[in-house]
């Protein structure tokens, strides 16, 4: 649904990753000015103004804000390998932690709505549906980064909202494959794939994800929200869905448990989250299961 907006200038940062390619989707077809940084000098959004920098260069972003004058910044960039994080906590604080510090700095002084995306890893995962008045207790560094990061831009800039999810959908090219990337092609090409039936998520498609962050500039709503799928459900189970909705084999899907596997990184079982804060703000009503599947097979483009 296209909503008619004042002609805005949105500041995307990560532009050329997975959330941010698609956000540049998003906007660019709403009536917006779309802006984009990314580390890489090459990009494939062409249609928009590009500015290849890092974040980590305070020098860069103030540059950047000041040129542009942003009136909405959404901040995509993180390191979201959860194993790479706790091998190489030094570059996850950086990435996660430092960017977001300097980002939200160089808005010190201007009007800028800040959306900071963060992530559902924040909690300990011993119960279902986390609130935003939930304490969070990360158990690894990824969450601990993501936490510090979200404490640092409400702390620094007061037009701050963090929007807490976890997003599926398609990537750029090029680009390391998603979540349900990696079902889809393996089940595609009739491979046997390990699901987890003990490890629990509210995912929601990502062109829904970014329709609900229009929402967000459109109120405006400060603060802390999540955005997430109404619905939870284990990552067989997700799974299982996907492969009906597409015509694959589900006895591709071999059920396995999180717990017998031993990972780098601590994984909680249960990451999902209670939307109700985000739909008594907006009455905007996000999407179930079958309804995210269904927004990811209609964007396919292979």
């Amino acid at each position: 649904m296209i909503i008619a907006h004042s002609k805005k200038k949105i500041l995307i940062t990560g532009c050329n990753g997975f959330l941010g390619s698609n956000l540049i989707h998003h906007f660019s077809g709403l009536q917006y000015e779309v802006i984009g940084t990314s580390l890489n000098s090459d990009t494939h959004h062409n249609h928009i103004d590009y500015i290849p920098g890092d974040l980590l260069d305070k020098e860069f972003i103030k540059k950047v804000i000041k040129k542009y004058k942003p009136d909405v910044v959404i901040n995509t960039v993180a390191l979201v390998d959860l194993d790479l994080c706790e091998v190489k906590e030094d570059l996850a604080f950086k990435t996660n932690v430092s960017t977001a510090i300097n980002l939200a700095e160089a808005l010190n002084n201007c009007h800028s709505h800040l959306i900071h995306i963060s992530t559902d890893q924040l909690f300990s995962g011993s119960k279902s549906f986390y609130s935003e008045i939930d304490v969070p207790a990360p158990i690894n560094v990824y969450g601990k980064t993501k936490l510090k990061a979200e404490n640092e831009c409400i702390q620094r800039h007061t037009q701050t909202t963090v929007v807490r999810t976890n997003i599926i959908g398609w990537s750029p090219a090029n680009h390391k494959e998603t979540f349900a990337e990696w079902v889809f092609f393996n089940l595609k090409n009739n491979k046997l794939i390990n699901m987890f039936t003990d490890f629990y998520f509210t995912p929601i498609d990502v062109s829904l994800f970014a329709d609900a962050i229009d929402r967000v500039i459109i109120n405006p709503l400060i603060g802390v929200f999540n955005i997430a799928g109404t619905e939870r459900c284990s990552k067989y189970d997700f799974g299982v869905e996907l492969s009906k909705l597409f015509g694959f084999d589900e006895l591709n899907i071999i059920p396995s448990e999180m717990k017998l596997h031993n990972f780098k990184a601590k994984r909680q079982s249960d990451l999902s989250l209670s939307i109700n804060k985000f739909f008594n703000a907006t009455n905007y009503r996000l999407p179930n299961i079958s309804e995210s599947l269904k927004a990811l097979k209609k964007n396919l483009t292979i």
